[in-house]
């Protein structure tokens, strides 16, 4: 078989395999693997994993200052290398890994401000706070990225790392999201609690 055939039926594989998704997500699941967006602008595999990957940034780093304000110093040194590693061409394996890093960091979270009070000092609630910034700026990248794929199509020729990729960010974004959502607003009510500044950005998602 030779290599051109090989790239069709991968690209094609590709292509069937997001179509369960693109029904359960109304469309957001096949378009995420290449070709031209049927809106006026185009949007690539590329452009989605590096748009997909600033946004993770903002939410590791998130995670980085809330996991360091609640004394979690282990957690938030994982993740933060976490970060450091992800790029912007990063494969789909990289960002599962970085996925997980982060699940684990946001149970850690909840398992902290759902336990007995914590007491912070002046230092830890302003690194609390940058958190809480970060994070809702990860919101707001997310939801954009959910936009801005709206309505793109799939192209058999779409086959290789971004593609991958693409195709991972397909199946997790819509979870991803929501769980970020809820993050944010048991972050937020946490730092009511313990008067702590919430800034207007993350408020203003709520």
């Amino acid at each position: 078989m030779n290599k051109k055939l090989v790239g069709v039926l991968l690209g094609v594989a590709i292509a069937m395999a997001s179509g369960s998704a693109y029904a359960q997500l109304g469309g957001l699941g096949g378009s995420l693997l290449g070709g031209k967006s049927s809106s006026s602008s185009s949007v690539s595999a590329d452009d989605i994993v590096k748009k997909y990957v600033d946004g993770s940034k903002d939410v590791m780093t998130a995670d980085v200052h809330l996991l360091n304000a609640l004394g979690l110093k282990d957690q938030a040194a994982k993740e933060e290398l976490a970060a450091k590693n992800l790029t912007e061409g990063a494969t789909a394996s990289g960002l599962e890994d970085a996925a997980k890093v982060q699940t684990e960091s946001s149970k850690a979270l909840a398992e902290k401000m759902s336990g007995k009070k914590v007491v912070l000092d002046a230092n830890s609630k302003a690194t609390y706070t940058k958190g809480l910034l970060h994070l809702a700026k990860g919101v707001m990248k997310y939801a954009s990225l959910t936009s801005d794929i709206k309505g793109f199509s799939p192209s058999v020729t779409s086959v290789g790392t971004a593609a991958n990729s693409a195709l991972f960010i397909t199946k997790s974004l819509p979870s991803s999201s929501s769980n970020l959502m809820s993050t944010l607003k048991n972050a937020v009510k946490f730092a009511r609690e313990n008067k702590i500044k919430v800034p207007k950005e993350a408020t203003s998602l709520l």
